[in-house]
């Protein structure tokens, strides 16, 4: 495709060209896979974390592109908890409250080694066969949890005397009248001063003498391996992150639940999405028009459009009197931003455009998959749809 942008930039937006000499657009699907197959490029740009991945698609349409963004965000399998049984919960977080933290709660574990589950009202309306057994939670299917928490009252005394100890008291509480005082917290006057502190700006200090509590972490979940998973999964599965908050207790308070994890998509539900953020742009044609000197291609270069230009010495053919003139350093780094059209003389010196066929993309993982196999596995469902709307089309081919 030409190199000349479909997207015109200008001050108040973007305006599309729809000029064929400047976007040269296939004519028939045999011409664009033509092209495709002998022009099409994936090159790596960077990879900023374990978690990011940033690459470059030449020589394709945004279908192409939109496509594997879908497929990233909603149809790669990952595995998150689906059913919570609770045995006990006295917290002050409600039981389904507690089912729906848990079940976004992302987990370490390779959706490739599990079996779909099969809703039990789907096997109904199928008119294929379904084995039954593909309902029920078994090895193959499931991944079990368990979380055992509590908060004793000894927990609650020991944290009291550290506490004195900063502060310099002596006395800890002696019975359970003394603890339920100071777990209670029934005084205004400190509540009053708490919520003062909150509005305030300064950094927030926690009363010395307040209740104590106990912070459940996703941590507490204990990996129950079943069947053969010990030696199926290569690592032990457990949440991703061990640091999420998943309810807070009192003394006296505690939690056990049993959860269930399967196998889904994000077509399904958001938590088994595998990516955070999945997104493309358009590559920025950047264009100087004009030569920009000294003052001006400071402003241009360190204020207008950071890591986009760099100052570089005059040469022999510039105007004399000029030290240093702006040059075009790094597009990628383009935001199209448009603030240099602020000044009257850069929006006439500086133009920017997009590449219509040069897409940058960006993947930032959850964390079950590396960026780079989420990428290969996007590929491998495009892969799998075309070939069964080849098979489809092939089929109806027959029968007419």
């Amino acid at each position: 495709m030409g190199k000349s942008g479909a997207l015109n930039v200008t001050e108040s937006g973007s305006e599309v060209v729809h000029d064929p000499k400047q976007v040269d657009v296939p004519t028939s699907p045999e011409q664009y896979l033509a092209r495709f197959k002998e022009s099409f490029e994936l090159n790596i740009l960077e990879r900023p974390s374990p978690n990011e991945l940033v690459f470059e698609m030449v020589r394709t349409d945004p279908s192409f592109v939109n496509a594997l963004r879908r497929i990233l965000m909603a149809e790669i399998p990952t595995v998150a908890i689906e059913r919570v049984y609770i045995t006990k919960n006295s917290s002050i977080i409600h039981d389904e409250v507690l089912a729906h933290r848990m079940g976004l709660v992302p987990i370490m574990a390779d959706a490739r080694l599990m079996q779909g589950t099969v809703d039990p009202a789907a096997m109904q309306q199928s008119e294929e066969e379904v084995d039954p057994d593909d309902c029920a939670p078994n090895d193959r299917n499931t991944i079990v949890f368990r979380m055992d928490a509590h908060c004793t009252h000894a927990e609650a005394r020991a944290a009291s005397v550290a506490q004195n100890k900063r502060s310099g008291k002596k006395q800890a509480p002696k019975n359970e009248q003394e603890m339920d005082e100071l777990v209670a917290g029934t005084d205004t006057d400190g509540l009053e001063q708490v919520a003062k502190d909150a509005s305030s700006k300064q950094a927030y200090q926690f009363p010395k003498d307040r209740p104590f509590t106990k912070s459940i972490y996703s941590s507490e979940l204990e990996w129950i391996p079943q069947g053969d998973q010990q030696f199926r999964f290569p690592q032990v599965v457990s949440p991703i992150h061990s640091d999420i908050l998943l309810a807070k207790l009192r003394p006296g308070q505690s939690i056990s639940i049993e959860c269930h994890a399967i196998k889904g998509i994000g077509k399904d539900h958001a938590k088994f999405s595998p990516v955070a953020t999945a997104s493309y742009r358009l590559l920025p044609h950047v264009e100087i028009l004009e030569p920009v000197f000294d003052e001006l291609a400071e402003e241009l270069v360190h204020l207008y459009e950071p890591g986009v230009f760099e100052l570089v010495p005059v040469t022999a053919q510039d105007p004399p009197g000029t030290r240093q003139k702006a040059a075009i350093k790094n597009p990628y780094a383009c935001t199209m931003s448009r603030n240099f059209m602020r000044n009257e003389t850069l929006a006439k010196s500086i133009r920017i455009t997009r590449i219509p066929d040069h897409f940058i993309f960006s993947i930032e993982s959850v964390g079950m998959y590396s960026p780079a196999v989420l990428l290969a596995e996007a590929l491998r469902v495009l892969q799998k749809k075309c070939i069964r709307v080849m098979d489809l089309t092939d089929a109806e081919a027959a029968r007419s």
